[in-house]
């Protein structure tokens, strides 16, 4: 009883400290005053990248933590946004798509660090032409204000959160096919029509192929171009389908300037039109005189399409399609939706589903087509980063170089360069299984 008077103050002391704690200003967060930069090397072939650290510092010279840095290059962003870590730093790539002289900054607002000077010399790829043999990339240039929707990608690219109707985008991609060997793109147009043509995605995508177009008369080396067309509500041969792909002759195969970048197969352009999705039917009996058509499908192992002449857009277990009795195409994927309906996932949490799994599924994969030598072999694919059909890091099919950041599952980590090597080491062993790359001496090690 005669400790009332003491437990009664600890009570009353411990209420008037918590209410000046409740009622203390917030402490004010270091504002940076300077941002250092430093550069691994400043002289690089074009498409090479450079890494760079910067630092951001208070007036008291203290590291400033959280502070998002936007990289630039000759005034212009690029790449990026990047944000210090706990000791105030960050450490990024940045590729150089262009040729000559370039100065590259980050700035946090109005406070921009000293610029550093890169030298960007040109480069001679040496790309593997084997007329039996092309190995084709499918890309979409579908990133814009119409289409495609950045904030829910399973990883961020190195070249951050681009648009398709940047040419200096579009510029770095193509340098980056040309180092992997690659001899043709598959532009993917399937998801644009659905209405009248030109419909707005329909315009963003033709404008991104028209900027390829033109970005490919100006360099000295690029793959040729193929586009994958899709249906006007599931049909074929409509009015609009075939506004659609009139304006393909007319602006692209009737322009000599734009002809001779895309392919010729049996004598004339080759248009691939995709089904929508995986089907047991028989192809369309929709066929135009002026180009040499090839209808594209998915799990051929499991809708036995092949036997329908179908290219794939991906297998589980890739598919040998023949024409007069000659393997014609494949396709290896990095990973796959599996057979068991999840539309949440678009399939991907199927248990019969496979990732990247540190590229298991596509080594596997392409030593089917090592062993098959099809005229055409497909790699699905460079960029999509899109939700439900990239679904988490592993469980996708993007192979586009990304950042390495956090631990997470989604938007903050990703891959870095892991399977771009992995894909331009395949496509060197296949050419020396074609016998088109010479080896005069292995090393045990």
């Amino acid at each position: 009883m005669c400790y009332k008077w003491l437990i009664g103050a600890i009570v009353i002391g411990f209420i008037v400290l918590s209410g000046l704690v409740v009622n203390a200003a917030p402490a004010t967060a270091p504002t940076p005053t300077a941002i250092s930069l430093r550069a691994s090397n400043t002289t690089v072939p074009e498409g090479d990248i450079v890494a760079f650290t910067a630092i951001a510092t208070d007036a008291s010279n203290k590291r400033v933590p959280g502070v998002q840095l936007q990289s630039l290059m000759d005034g212009k962003p690029w790449c990026g946004p990047y944000t210090t870590n706990d000791f105030g730093v960050v450490r990024f790539v940045l590729p150089m798509p262009e040729t000559g002289a370039h100065s590259i900054r980050v700035a946090a607002g109005d406070l921009n660090s000293p610029s550093i000077e890169i030298q960007v010399t040109p480069r001679h790829f040496h790309i593997i032409t084997d007329p039996n043999h092309l190995v084709g990339m499918d890309w979409e240039t579908w990133f814009g204000p119409g289409y495609a929707q950045w904030g829910h990608q399973e990883a961020t690219p190195i070249l951050g959160e681009y648009s398709s109707l940047d040419p200096r985008v579009l510029r770095q991609q193509t340098l980056w096919m040309n180092d992997l060997g690659i001899n043709f793109v598959q532009l993917d147009w399937s998801n644009n029509l659905n209405g009248p043509w030109p419909t707005p995605v329909a315009k963003e995508m033709r404008d991104a192929t028209n900027l390829v177009c033109d970005l490919y008369l100006t360099m000295p080396q690029h793959p040729k171009i193929v586009l994958l067309v899709g249906p006007d509500h599931g049909q074929w041969g409509t009015s609009n389908f075939m506004k659609e792909v009139d304006y393909i002759w007319s602006h692209y195969m009737e322009n000599p300037r734009y002809r001779k970048l895309f392919i010729t197969y049996l004598g004339k352009p080759l248009l691939d039109v995709y089904m929508g999705g995986p089907t047991t039917n028989p192809p369309p009996k929709w066929s135009d005189p002026r180009f040499t058509i090839r209808y594209v499908n998915a799990w051929l192992e499991t809708v036995h399409g092949a036997k329908y002449g179908y290219w794939s857009w991906y297998d589980r277990v890739p598919q040998v399609t023949r024409y007069q009795g000659k393997p014609e195409a494949m396709t290896a994927v990095f990973g796959y939706p599996g057979n068991i309906s999840d539309p949440a996932s678009g399939n991907y949490e199927s248990p019969d589903a496979d990732g990247h799994d540190y590229g298991v599924t596509f080594r596997n994969q392409w030593r089917r087509i090592m062993a098959a030598k099809p005229r055409f072999a497909f790699i699905c694919q460079w960029n999509e980063f899109e939700p439900p059909d990239e679904w988490s890091q592993n469980m996708s099919n993007d192979m586009e170089p990304t950042l390495h950041r956090g631990f997470g599952n989604r938007g903050d980590g990703g891959w870095g360069f892991e399977y771009y090597w992995l894909c331009r080491h395949e496509i060197r062993k296949y050419q020396e299984a074609l016998g088109n790359i010479k080896v005069t001496r292995r090393f045990a090690h």
